[in-house]
């Protein structure tokens, strides 16, 4: 009897023992989902920005032609060195001739059927009564007449496109720069709109960046800035901002800036990739919360917050911490009171109830 009351005793302890014990979540009904959280860092502070980068030229054209043409002469190679006002290459100036003698005798066919239809426009209800024509070609001359004119100033257009070009036969360097392609040679024809050759200036570079909304006031035109080249280890290179796109990209908050990146011995080429830096004038408000914390969705960052004990997933604009690569800077998207979920998020959903751990 002895024996059975303290396997009793022992059996109650331990059920109540249970109602402390971890594993006793196993028989819970509570369906909160355990997160660990933290409140934003907030400090005052220049921040330095560091943003992904493209070189371009600092001048581009690509030769093209509105109309068909033949090449006379090529004067100029793949990786030449020009100076401004270098002749390039010539055009055949009996080419245009032959066609400026075509689109002439067009021309007057053309006026010719352009004057008959219009006097059957003009004409037509008086000719229809006469019985001169029937009715459906007096319902058709309208737009016949507009086709015919329309058909005569489009001819006339073409003429003078190749009379401003037989006053254009040579092309010359506009800058000076370099050749980086070459699509021809001479005694062939080229199609219109074909890209025959580009010229390309590479002192100075352009360092094209994208800056973001918030930071706005950081940059003005004339602010100097640091630039790292990759593939050219960790060596900074000074460039002046030259130009700030004033209209915003409104998918990403950003806007195009550029900077002038002096290279006068060649070394930086169009397509290279570079970080751009640079410190803010002004001190500002800085949040940062654990890099674990930010999530991400189809390119978008987001977050976990808690609100009235349930999670709930807001959208964030961020950037790298340059001083801690544990945290990452929010640009916008948060506030300084917001409870922001740094572990447990990935069982998260859209309202789900939490249990929070600091």
């Amino acid at each position: 009897m002895f024996f059975k009351k303290s396997w009793a005793l022992i059996a109650l302890l331990g059920f109540t023992a249970c109602t402390n014990n971890p594993f006793s979540n196993l028989f819970s009904t509570d369906n909160r989902i355990a997160v660990s959280v933290e409140k934003p860092l907030v400090e005052e502070k220049q921040p330095t920005l560091s943003l992904p980068a493209t070189l371009a030229p600092g001048e581009k054209i690509e030769i093209q032609f509105p109309i068909d043409v033949k090449i006379e002469r090529v004067t100029a190679n793949v990786g030449d060195s020009v100076n401004q006002g270098d002749l390039l290459f010539a055009l055949n100036e009996q080419d245009f001739v032959l066609k400026q003698a075509q689109l002439k005798s067009q021309l007057l066919e053309k006026e010719a059927m352009a004057e008959k239809n219009g006097y059957f426009y003009k004409n037509r209800d008086r000719l229809l009564q006469e019985g001169k024509i029937d009715k459906s070609l007096y319902e058709a001359v309208e737009s016949e007449s507009k086709a015919s004119d329309a058909a005569v100033e489009k001819v006339r257009a073409d003429i003078a496109v190749v009379d401003n070009q037989l006053h254009h036969i040579n092309f010359n360097a506009p800058f000076s720069g370099m050749i980086t392609s070459k699509n021809m040679v001479g005694g062939v024809h080229i199609p219109a709109h074909q890209t025959v050759l580009t010229l390309v200036k590479p002192d100075p570079m352009l360092v094209v960046f994208n800056l973001p909304a918030t930071d706005t006031q950081s940059v003005q035109k004339e602010t100097p800035v640091q630039v790292k080249v990759e593939g050219l280890g960790e060596q900074k290179f000074p460039a002046i901002v030259t130009f700030i796109n004033p209209e915003l990209d409104g998918a990403h908050h950003t806007f195009e800036v550029k900077a002038a990146l002096p290279n006068p011995k060649l070394i930086f080429k169009g397509g290279m990739q570079a970080q751009v830096q640079f410190v803010s004038p002004q001190k500002v408000k800085i949040l940062s919360i654990p890099s674990q914390a930010v999530l991400n969705d189809s390119n978008r960052d987001y977050v976990y917050v808690v609100r009235q004990n349930r999670a709930w997933r807001v959208r964030v604009y961020t950037r790298k911490n340059e001083e801690n690569p544990n945290l990452t800077e929010i640009q916008e998207g948060l506030t300084e009171n917001d409870i922001v979920v740094t572990k447990g998020q990935d069982q998260l959903k859209e309202g789900s109830e939490v249990n929070l751990w600091r």
